[in-house]
């Protein structure tokens, strides 16, 4: 965490510094190069302070001469003085004594530099020389200003030769300037991090040592508690649990129960309460240790390649079968891909891929499914309950799904942070879970015939780096249209072009070919109009608390009245609007997407994957949520793999194989009963002899077959 902190404030400071050494109207951007710094002094220990000071005055004479490294070496200096008050709880009155102490011996400082550096000092004389020279000459071309040109050359001809005198007292009124101005930033963003935790939440500390014996099994946790900080809630509370070799074991619970904090303990983190024994070490990114897969794969992505990926950070003596295990995952072929190419299945794929690749003892995956199509899903899981007999691996599957739990040789229901021995049935049915929410009727977006033509895709391409070697063609030839009111469901499977159609369709990206148009305008002007909610909500949600989040996604006139009509339209209470938003489950962020969104009453909601990574009940919630917002006029188009469980929100199903928008997919492969045959319209049913579109599998009209989802529609 702290060579992470060194490297992203350390390139702050050092962008700071540059910008204003070589942009002439710019050198006020210095004043913010020492918050960064005092960021690090605050939040970390000080050799953190010291390693990104070095490492920035390295960077900044690299790039901008020994000016910029002695004002990095300044800011560190400054930066340091405000953290540290600011760690220590000091107030304003330290931070003005050190301000009296510490300007005149940094302006000080600044005069030593420059008696050492002759060269440096004449040319920043010289520069200074010129620079009066030039406003003289200016002020002299106007008659009524000489008397002001004669003293200008005076004092500048005093400031080169008595530079010291000026170069102290200059650089002390610029340190307190900087003192000042660092402590009034660094109150803001201190507090803006307050509820953002300074560490690494897997940290194992000490027990994965190099010089320490890797053997995390067998596994025996007794009584284990746990809590992030001190005085803070209890996230697992008297957890027994027992891990041997060759095990499948499923961890179940909803959001919120302890699950991923139990997998951290599992990991090598050091609980606050109870005992951990095993023969060695967790051994935690180790060959032969414990391997950890996370919800987010994306953050545990460091190769640029796919198949550099695989092997990132293992020693070098290490051979591994990079391609072996890239097919054993579904990714064959795809070693010499681009990272940043990969969809969010393939990502996960990837993950596991590197998991192996050490050869674990111990294998954690937390929802490792969650993003991946159902061919995958089952694929990943067929994987995963091979590996203990394969290779005598203990694999721990977090999940929601029953059909992976029940996959499993035994299971662990967590409850509030307790293992509870006779779970109840913990997958709701429809209707069960929240009390109907108040309709929210959408306003402009509702006005109008529904099935009225809203959105249109005319022959839309897109491609990725388009010109160089890493191009890739994410979609291309994809014509449809989505009717005022309809509720469509696009599938396919992962890299099918899915995420990138859902950000042409809302105009946050514009397509390389074709149009898109809501309302026969481009949608990438009406940004806003067509609402996005993003596969991971925590990505989305950039306020402290849920009220602020609210108004902020919500827009201009959206105030405390409506973020508690947008709260109930969700199913959250009113009162959820003082809550942080990190102190939210996954299934809550979800809703609180929802909520910002609704109250800006778009005209289409889009959802990328909503079901991703929810417990049962939240899952329930959000499709009754959907399925009223629908009914109260919204239009909604849902991208996920979740295909039996939307039934009750969309009304027809459109596939996407490889960038190309092909059929319409009917539950079972079949159209409903009394819907007419495949590439007819509705509209045209009494008309038998009407011919189909000459290319069905390219131009779709999203209003045919209504409604092809039938209630029994299983996933």
């Amino acid at each position: 965490m702290e060579m992470a902190s060194i490297a992203i404030f350390g390139g702050l400071t050092v962008a700071a510094i540059v910008v204003a050494s070589v942009i002439p109207l710019a050198t006020a951007v210095g004043l913010l190069a020492p918050v960064p710094l005092a960021l690090i002094a605050a939040r970390t220990r000080p050799r953190a302070l010291i390693a990104a000071s070095v490492a920035a005055t390295g960077v900044s004479f690299a790039m901008a001469g020994t000016g910029a490294a002695a004002t990095v070496l300044g800011s560190a200096l400054v930066g340091g003085i405000v953290g540290d008050t600011k760690r220590r709880g000091r107030g304003i009155g330290t931070i003005t004594v050190a301000g009296i102490v510490a300007a005149p011996i940094i302006g000080g400082l600044s005069v030593l530099v420059l008696l050492i550096l002759v060269p440096l000092r004449t040319l920043a004389l010289e520069a200074l020389g010129n620079t009066v020279g030039g406003l003289v000459k200016i002020l002299d071309s106007v008659s009524a200003l000489s008397g002001v040109a004669d003293s200008v050359e005076t004092l500048g001809n005093s400031m080169v030769d008595q530079w010291w005198i000026w170069m102290w007292v200059s650089g002390a009124l610029g340190t307190a300037v900087s003192l000042a101005v660092a402590w009034w930033l660094l109150g803001g963003v201190i507090a803006r991090l307050a509820d953002v935790p300074s560490e690494d939440t897997l940290d194992a500390g000490d027990l994965s040592a190099d010089d320490a014996t890797v053997g995390p099994l067998p596994l025996t946790l007794s009584r284990i508690g746990f809590r992030y900080r001190d005085g803070g809630p209890l996230v697992l509370d008297d957890v027994s649990v027992s891990l041997a070799a060759g095990e499948f074991v499923a961890v179940v619970g909803a959001n919120g129960s302890g699950k991923s904090t139990l997998a951290k303990i599992l990991a090598g983190r050091t609980p606050t309460a109870g005992t951990v024994h095993r023969p060695g070490t967790a051994g935690l990114g180790r060959h032969g240790g414990t391997a950890m897969v996370l919800q987010r794969p994306e953050t545990q992505m460091l190769g640029s390649r796919v198949a550099d990926d695989v092997v990132w950070g293992l020693p070098p003596h290490v051979e591994v079968d990079v391609d072996g295990l890239l097919a054993e995952v579904g990714l064959a072929g795809l070693g010499g891909r681009e990272t940043s190419d990969l969809s969010g299945g393939q990502q996960q794929r990837l993950a596991i891929a590197a998991a192996l690749a050490r050869e674990p003892a111990l294998l954690i995956a937390d929802e490792v499914t969650s993003m991946v199509d159902p061919t995958g899903r089952d694929e990943l899981l067929t994987l995963l309950a091979a590996l203990p007999e394969r290779r005598n691996m203990t694999v721990v599957l977090i999940t929601h799904r029953g059909a992976e739990a029940a996959a499993a040789d035994r299971i662990v229901h967590l409850d509030h942070g307790r293992i509870i021995a006779h779970p109840p049935h913990w997958i709701p049915r429809p209707g069960s879970v929240a009390e109907p929410a108040p309709h929210l009727p959408f306003g402009h977006g509702s006005v109008g015939r529904r099935d009225e033509p809203l959105l249109v895709l005319d022959e839309v391409g897109h491609t990725y780096l388009p010109g160089s070697p890493w191009a890739v063609d994410a979609v291309h030839a994809i014509s449809m249209t989505v009717h005022r009111g309809d509720g469509v469901l696009i599938v396919g499977g992962n890299g099918s072009g899915k995420t990138t159609l859902a950000w042409i369709m809302a105009g946050l990206i514009s397509p390389s070919a074709g149009s898109a148009n809501l309302h026969g305008s481009a949608v990438s002007g009406q940004v806003g109009d067509v609402a996005l909610a993003f596969q991971h909500a925590r990505l989305q949600l950039q306020k402290q608390t849920v009220g602020d989040e609210i108004m902020s996604a919500g827009g201009p006139g959206v105030g405390t009245a409506e973020v508690a009509h947008a709260l109930e339209a969700v199913g959250l209470p009113r009162d959820m609007a003082a809550r942080q938003i990190d102190s939210l489950s996954g299934g809550q962020m979800r809703r609180v997407v929802l909520a910002g969104l609704v109250a800006r009453r778009p005209k289409v909601l889009i959802l990328d994957e909503p079901l991703a990574g929810v417990d049962p009940y939240a899952r329930a919630e959000i499709i009754e949520l959907l399925a009223r917002l629908r009914a109260d006029g919204l239009t909604i188009v849902i991208i996920s793999h979740d295909l039996g469980d939307l039934d009750a929100v969309v009304d027809r199903r459109v596939q996407l194989v490889d960038g190309t928008l092909t059929t319409l997919v009917p539950p079972h492969g079949t159209p409903p009963h009394g819907a007419p045959p495949h590439g007819a319209s509705p509209r045209d049913a009494p008309a038998q002899s009407s011919p189909p579109p000459t290319d069905a599998a390219r131009v779709v009209d999203v209003h045919q077959f209504r409604p092809i989802i039938s209630p029994e529609a299983g996933e």
